[in-house]
């Protein structure tokens, strides 16, 4: 059990319905800084792509916003804002 999620199943017991080789997808928005040109997406879509159970990114930069799809077992939203940060973009703290 992952304590920061107490009240998720855990893959482990035999008696969860939730498997690990079943991906659990959430979708989550990141209001971004910065981002308003094609070179932004190419240096931010890989580094969100590489991170273990990101399963799709999109970069909307009208609205200066990434929509990133990813299994919650292998990766946290604290992850994805770390790697925007080491992109050299930053999450902004509230999306419009």
């Amino acid at each position: 059990m992952d304590p920061a999620r107490p009240t998720d199943p855990d893959p482990a017991d035999p008696f969860t319905t939730e498997r690990p080789d079943h991906p659990i997808l959430e979708t989550i928005e990141i209001a971004t800084e910065g981002e308003d040109c094609d070179e932004c997406v190419r240096k931010l879509l890989p580094v969100l792509t590489n991170i273990p159970g990101v399963q799709d990114v999109k970069v909307d930069l009208p609205d200066e916003r990434v929509i990133v799809r990813f299994d919650p077992r292998k990766t946290h939203a604290p992850d994805l804002h770390d790697a925007i940060l080491k992109s050299g973009y930053k999450p902004a703290p509230i999306a419009d």
